[in-house]
């Protein structure tokens, strides 16, 4: 535990851990933000429709180069 020795070395102490919860509540927003805009609608359907298109790809392309499946 820390000793302190007047009322200004608390009280600066004390700022600092006000400061530093303030900065802890920015990045939870900015987080929540982040994590807002990864999860919209929008979003979604776009990794849904480029998870298909890369699966149609290399489906297409594994075909054309793997000798087995071919008739």
């Amino acid at each position: 535990m820390k000793s302190y020795t007047s009322f200004d070395e608390i009280n600066r102490d004390l700022e600092i851990y006000k400061l530093q919860a303030q900065i802890g509540k920015e990045k939870m927003k900015q987080n929540f933000i982040e994590i807002k805009d990864a999860v919209s609608p929008t979003n979604i359907l776009i990794d849904v429709g480029l998870t298909l298109v890369r699966k149609i790809l290399y489906g297409r392309i594994l075909h054309k180069l793997l000798p087995f499946g071919r008739k």
